[in-house]
Order: C-alpha cells, then sequence, then structure tokens
C-alpha cells in the first residue's frame, strides 16, 4: 500500500507486531537523531569515508549519477554524505521502518536538493527490480535484521553488476555491548561478514575503518566495500 507524509507518497508494508515495536524505539528519537550523529561525529566520518571510496575508484558507477539505495536510511545522514562527493545528480531511495526517521531524512534531502523517494519497508522485503540500482549503501542496518545474512543476499539482489555495495557495521568491544543492551542489535563477526558478501555475489571486499569524525565513530563502526560480480 501507499501512504501519504507531507508532500511525499511512501510506499508501505504490512508489520509486525515487533517490528511496529522496534519502529516506534526509532520514531521517538527522530527529532534528536540527526543532531546526535553530527555531535559525535558520524556525518563528517561517513564523509571522510566517501572521500576515500571515490579516491580508490569504487564510485566510478556514479560518475554519471544514477539510482541509489540507502536501506535503513534513518535521517538520512549516510546518503547526503555520499551526495555531497558525487558530482553528477543521484536519486535516493530510501528504505526504513520508521516513517518519522523518513520524514526527517527526505526534509533534509530536499533542502540539499537531492532527488529523493522513501519507502516504509523492511529491508528483507525490498520493492525493487533485480539489478536496479548503480550503487547501494546502508550503515548500521544488518545488525537490526533478524537474519542478517539473508538481508544481505536481498540487498546485493538489486545492485547494477560491477556497482558497490558500501556496508557499516559495528564492530567489537565495549560499544558494541553496550549498544546491543539499548537497541538489541545482532552482533555480526567481521569474518563472517566478508565470507557473506561474497556469497552473496560481491567481490573485491574490503574494509575501510572511520579515521574522521572522532573517537566514537573509529572505536564503534568499520565499512566493509564490496563489487557485485559482473555477468560473464
Amino acid at each position: 500500500m501507499e501512504v501519504t507524509l507531507g508532500t511525499w507518497r511512501i510506499s508501505a508494508e504490512r508489520g509486525g507486531p515487533p517490528e511496529a515495536e522496534f519502529a516506534a524505539t526509532y520514531d521517538e528519537e527522530a527529532e534528536r537523531w540527526h543532531d546526535r550523529l553530527t555531535v559525535l561525529g558520524y556525518p563528517r566520518a561517513y564523509e571522510d569515508l566517501f572521500d576515500r571510496l571515490r579516491a580508490d575508484s569504487a564510485l566510478n558507477s556514479l560518475r554519471e549519477g544514477g539510482r541509489v539505495l540507502d536501506c535503513g536510511i534513518g535521517t538520512g545522514a549516510f546518503s547526503l554524505a555520499l551526495a555531497g562527493k558525487v558530482v553528477a545528480p543521484i536519486r535516493i531511495e530510501g528504505v526504513d521502518i520508521s516513517p518519522s526517521m523518513l520524514l526527517r531524512a527526505c526534509l533534509d534531502l530536499d533542502r540539499a536538493c537531492i532527488e529523493a523517494r522513501p519507502h516504509l519497508r523492511n529491508v528483507k522485503d525490498l520493492p525493487f527490480e533485480d539489478d536496479a540500482f548503480e550503487a547501494v549503501i546502508g550503515a548500521h542496518v544488518l545488525e537490526r535484521l533478524l537474519e542478517p545474512f539473508a538481508g544481505l543476499s536481498k540487498i546485493a539482489r538489486v545492485l547494477k553488476p560491477g556497482g558497490p555495495l558500501v556496508i557499516v557495521v559495528i564492530s567489537r568491544g565495549m560499544p558494541d555491548t553496550l549498544l546491543r543492551v539499548k537497541w538489541c542489535h545482532e552482533r555480526i563477526e567481521l569474518e563472517r561478514l566478508v565470507i557473506g558478501m561474497e556469497e552473496a555475489g560481491l567481490t573485491g571486499v574490503r574494509a575501510y575503518p572511520l579515521l574522521a569524525g572522532g573517537p566514537l565513530p573509529r572505536r564503534t563502526s568499520v565499512a566493509y566495500v564490496g563489487f557485485k560480480r559482473e555477468e560473464s
């Protein structure tokens, strides 16, 4: 079904009670979320990450623009960081289970003159055809899934061959333990993540530690980038 949120039409799916409770938690945080991320240094860390990816030619699929899927878009910080590093216009398709997060993402992307379309969906059921996007990104979304690696395969399905998947996950340590207590996320073993990305059809998987933005991004998060295998 579709619901209207402000001036945006959002495609939506019906979720079960646990998903609704989870979405409500993020709805409560939406107004403060982006400001908190900024104070903690995540937008700057994301910008630095995309600078390094561009220097490594990892964003070449976006040289002429195109569609980008942001899985678990939240308030749009990851998408905004990417859009600021790409010369050609891109269209962001944002997926999230929180209506309030999607609204904030739409407002911020609109202010930045970035075309965006929100989808009130779970990553486990993406409403897109195969090979639809020049790039797929997601920050701290896999940990929110009950079956992270099944979700990873569904994310890779909609990526065009040769396009990059840029995924940020929580790394090990005390911050991870504390975050799990508050947000009940699944722990992603980093070695298993690399294997999972390869099993999902990605090649050239490489880790990019978050180096900028402050101590919290550096201590809690790491990015992994892989490219969808070209058809033979």
